[in-house]
């Protein structure tokens, strides 16, 4: 009944605004161009995710935004962890240096509520049901998008706050190398080439990773003393290959890759341990079919995932629990859309399966083998009465097995009248338990349920203004949360969560070349409605501002960002209160670079990373490394 309603009011505001927009006549607006960065109104041609159709961002009805290939090369970004650093709304925490693994969020979710996509497909673990962002490495990437509202309806479990789409490239249009150096033994090197409808890129990352840090000092006798951070060290390798073929009306797309990353595990600088290891390989393969039919396109998409996470602690000190990971799905999607209206059908089948294995005990333990499968059919149906108008009513059936039954309907509406966009959106989005919440002995809980939540975003933007001016409201109330038992650590239905936010962002026009962006996203609310408690990992202020001045027919380029977080509490402790007494560790960052074309095919760019040299804990014990800088020679 609360969605219902939430419905009604819903689209009750946007159809009186659509009479007025109606009654207004306005004419189409031109397609934007493409952007060199992540900006407050993303000016890119055409999108995938936000409708899982391609599309005009101008169309959608979804909060989206696009980190692009130029600006991931501008700002010499590693990982996607580091890729997202300047999208609005987005929350990083990352556990050190490059390499190191990362906490992500969007609009107040956590890891595990938000969707990790490749070339439209899941990646995250199946044992966990999140993917390490600073494990994946950019090479072979074409951008990045990032949809911040429910998207369940379309991709089903763990899109409750959002979906990240990494797009890969279908072809190499030109041949791209890159070699740089830096602070802390970064040394990178990376190749991307192809001939036609092919494209194959490899990259090989290192670094030393050892820095030192102060005495960090927080109330309630939380205290670190200063030391050197060692064991941090990091190497990455990945390699990536697609095809793209044509015929007899198919196009057909092959994608591989291949990644491996080693990194040290120094722990907390509480309970350092300098011998800990961990080594994850992944590998991912795709096929995609399209072809046009009945005045629209049916594609059918095969994918499979596979991990494997290895610790490699020296044998006195008991080991660690390695476990291996795969994921399958079949989809078929049919897309079509008209004067008036526009479609997205389809069917996924999934079946994700774990291995999980354990530190030598007494009594030995033995392996446990643990799956679950998903079947799912969902439309979504797009009503264009106008061009100024557009409204979406979705809705999508779900088969967890063993997790029961899930139907998650959405409403969505995009009107402009006049110079003002007003889009909305309001629907149910759902994250079923894992399989180590489900089947690791002893810790497992085989009668979960899965985590229910209502999500509900407006925005009004006036794209016209500057380069596009926008306000928007979120919120997200949630039950049947999956939460630790504080004295077993047995997950249990229990927390109920409850978030709120509102956002502004802001982008000019170039003047003498130079183009500015700015967010805000203020988390007024994130409570576990269940204990009062501010949900873990949820700063109240997230900030960035970007100055950049791409190349435009000069040699030289430059940019800036400039990243404020706020204070965040910790994760609960065991006796079910905040771990420390207050909170800690707001922070603010600034990244810069300076290129310059000595050749036309050559590139020279210098980088700096955390230009202030603020020291900061992003979790309490895990310091951030200060100010790093990098010399890059590229061919673009």
């Amino acid at each position: 009944m609360i969605l219902f309603a939430r419905i009604v009011a819903f689209a009750a505001v946007v159809c009186a605004a659509s009479a007025v927009a109606a009654a207004q006549q306005p004419s189409p607006a031109p397609s934007p161009s493409p952007s060199s960065s992540p900006s407050a109104i993303p000016e890119i041609g055409r999108v995938v995710t936000s409708d899982r159709r391609p599309e005009a961002l101008s169309r959608t009805t979804r909060p989206t935004f696009v980190v692009d290939r130029t600006t991931i090369e501008s700002f010499g970004d590693r990982t996607i962890g580091e890729a997202l650093t300047a999208v609005p709304g987005m929350s990083l925490f990352g556990y050190g240096a490059f390499g190191a693994q990362v906490n992500y969020g969007i609009r107040g979710t956590s890891s595990s509520e938000t969707l990790v996509l490749q070339d439209g497909m899941p990646i995250a673990s199946a044992s966990n049901g999140v993917v390490d962002l600073g494990s994946l490495s950019t090479a072979g990437v074409q951008r990045i998008e990032i949809v911040e509202s429910g998207a369940s309806t379309l991709y089903g479990s763990n899109a409750t706050g959002g979906v990240i789409n990494i797009i890969t490239a279908a072809a190499a249009p030109q041949t791209y190398v890159r070699l740089a150096a830096g602070s802390l033994g970064d040394q990178d090197a990376a190749v991307q080439t192809g001939t036609g409808n092919l494209a194959v890129s490899f990259e090989r990352h290192l670094a030393s990773n050892v820095y030192a840090y102060p005495a960090f000092d927080y109330a309630g006798g939380n205290a670190t003393a200063a030391g050197t951070r060692t064991n941090a060290d990091a190497q990455q390798t990945t390699a990536r290959v697609s095809y793209v073929a044509q015929g007899g009306g198919w196009t057909a797309r092959f994608a591989a890759g291949d990644d491996t990353i080693r990194i040290g595990v120094p722990g907390s600088v509480d309970y350092p341990t300098a011998d800990a290891r961990q080594a994850t390989h992944r590998t991912d393969a795709l096929v995609d079919l399209a072809h046009p039919l009945g005045g629209g396109t049916i594609d059918v998409t095969l994918s499979n995932v596979a991990q494997k996470l290895v610790y490699l602690d020296v044998p006195d000190l008991g080991g660690e629990d390695d476990t291996y990971d795969a994921r399958a799905q079949a989809s078929v999607r049919y897309t079509a859309s008209g004067a008036h209206g526009d479609l997205v059908t389809g069917l996924d089948l999934s079946r994700e399966s774990a291995l999980l294995t354990f530190a030598p005990s007494s009594p030995p333990q033995p392996p446990v083998g643990a799956s679950e499968s998903q079947s799912a059919v969902y439309a979504q149906y797009g009503y264009v009465p106008s061009p100024a108008a557009r409204f979406t009513f979705g809705v999508r059936g779900e088969n967890d097995a063993p997790n029961g039954r899930v139907v998650a309907p959405s409403f969505g509406a995009r009107v402009d009248a006049g110079p003002v966009r007003f889009t909305a959106n309001v629907g149910e989005s759902y994250r079923v338990p894992t399989l180590i919440d489900l089947y690791y002995p002893g810790y497992a809980n085989p009668n979960l349920l899965p985590e229910k939540l209502v999500n509900y975003d407006a925005t009004i933007a006036i794209p016209s203004l500057l380069r596009g001016v926008s306000l928007g409201y979120f919120g997200r109330d949630g039950s049947n949360l999956i939460v630790l038992d504080p004295n077993t650590y047995v997950p249990f239905n229990a927390s109920r969560a409850s978030v709120n936010g509102v956002q502004l962002m802001a982008a000019t026009r170039p003047f003498n070349h130079v183009r500015a962006t700015a967010s805000v996203t203020d988390l007024y609310r994130a409570l576990d409605t269940s204990t009062g408690i501010r949900l873990p990992y949820t700063p109240p202020v997230i900030a960035t501002v970007g100055l950049e001045r791409p190349f435009d027919g000069s040699r030289l380029a430059w940019g800036a960002r400039v990243r404020v977080v706020g204070s965040s509490a910790d994760v609960p402790n065991a006796s079910g209160g905040q771990a420390y007494a207050d909170p800690f560790d707001a922070y603010t960052t600034a990244d810069a670079f300076v290129r310059y074309r000595v050749a036309r095919d050559a590139v020279l760019t210098v980088r700096g990373r955390n230009l202030g040299n603020e020291r900061y804990t992003p979790l309490f014990g895990y310091p951030a490394p200060g100010r790093t800088f990098e010399v890059e020679l590229a061919t673009r």
